[in-house]
């Protein structure tokens, strides 16, 4: 600390809540005890603050440091804060499948930019700590960290995107060392484990050692709510917290906010899903696959029979809609009362299983406020 003094830490440290001492120690952990290497890493995260001029970057208008409007940000980055863990560590969440950063980039903004904007988005979460820490009467100095990954796809991983996603590692390990508590990445993709080999060699292994990667809700949702009180997680994700978004904007949630149910369908096979639907009732359906196409129809029956393909009434034709990286959508109104079979039909594929996303929402009548529209209207 006394080889620090030169700093002026307490410029840095006011917004952040932590004392000198505490911002030393951070850096001091993130360089396994090496008070040289930690001195050199301090001293140059002080210069890029400097050159940066960090303290004024929180006040400034998102679009002057990202390039794009609030509500574009929102459709093609999705991040944000909600609630507090068990630990009062602040949970952080992005919908990681709506990242699309060659898209904003052809919207006025650029992977320099949106590294900046990420640097934003650090400094607020910073202040952030610094007010739970008061409000606490206890030091918090972590976040816990939520990664959404449903719907995302080797299309994401852009040339933009891979410098995108390394700048932000290089930026997290360089000037925000010790910060991250806990990252769940949900909602995995098979093509995103893959990927994450790449991304995770640009993360110091203690770091790395933070990030767990997850399937469906079955492989996270208990894991959430052992972190998480119901009444601080977000709605999205099984919680009582109403998300601050329109839900169904984000990749693989309909318009209810609650998450799909993800099935393998194998080669040469089916899934059928029985539905049981009042008199005058509605049937809402929302699927979406993780890669190619998959055929859909819906077969009805009368009640107390059960609906089979070939053998009862056909009410939508079962046939391909284009679904990869995409949701199909679609509801049936003033429905006779009985039971719907949805059917994914895969029997046509010789060797190629299929990843499909679904949820399906019934009711006495449909709600307009939460009922998606057909597809194409």
């Amino acid at each position: 600390l006394q080889r620090c003094k030169g700093l002026d830490l307490a410029r840095w440290t006011a917004a952040s809540g932590e004392s000198e001492r505490d911002m030393a120690h951070r850096f001091l952990r993130a360089r396994k005890g090496n008070v040289d290497a930690a001195y050199t890493m301090l001293a140059a995260d002080v210069e890029w603050r400097v050159e940066n001029d960090l303290d004024l970057l929180p006040a400034k208008p998102v679009s002057e440091v990202a390039g794009v409007d609030e509500e574009t940000l929102w459709d093609y980055f999705p991040a944000w804060h909600q609630g507090f863990d068990r630990q009062g560590r602040p949970v952080l969440y992005t919908a990681y499948g709506n990242c699309e950063v060659d898209t904003l980039c052809a919207r006025g903004s650029s992977v320099e930019r949106l590294l900046m904007y990420h640097v934003y988005q650090q400094e607020q979460c910073v202040r952030l700590l610094a007010s739970q820490s008061a409000s606490l009467g206890r030091r918090v100095g972590t976040f816990f960290f939520v990664v959404d990954a449903k719907g995302w796809g080797l299309r994401l991983w852009t040339r933009k995107a891979m410098s995108f996603i390394k700048g932000m590692a290089d930026i997290d390990g360089a000037h925000y060392p010790e910060r991250l508590g806990q990252m769940y990445v949900i909602n995995c993709p098979r093509a995103l484990v893959w990927t994450y080999r790449v991304i995770s060699s640009w993360v110091d292994p203690a770091t790395a050692h933070k990030i767990q990667l997850l399937g469906g809700p079955s492989e996270w949702q208990h894991l959430l709510s052992q972190h998480v009180d119901a009444a601080e997680l977000c709605s999205v994700y099984g919680g009582k917290a109403p998300p601050p978004f329109d839900a169904h904007k984000m990749a693989g949630f309909t318009a209810s906010g609650q998450p799909m149910t993800t099935v393998t369908v194998g080669a040469r096979s089916d899934f059928r899903l029985l539905v049981d639907v009042p008199e005058g009732g509605f049937l809402t359906w929302c699927y979406t696959t993780e890669s190619h196409d998959v055929k859909f129809g819906v077969y009805f029956a009368a009640e107390g029979q059960t609906p089979a393909p070939g053998k009862s009434e056909c009410v939508v034709a079962v046939q391909k809609h284009k679904a990869e990286g995409t949701e199909v959508v679609d509801t049936m109104r003033d429905c006779r009362g009985g039971t719907y079979l949805l059917y994914w039909d895969n029997h046509y594929s010789l060797l190629t299983q299929k990843v499909v996303s679904y949820r399906i929402e019934v009711g006495d009548r449909p709600q307009e406020s939460d009922v998606p529209p057909p597809e194409g209207a």
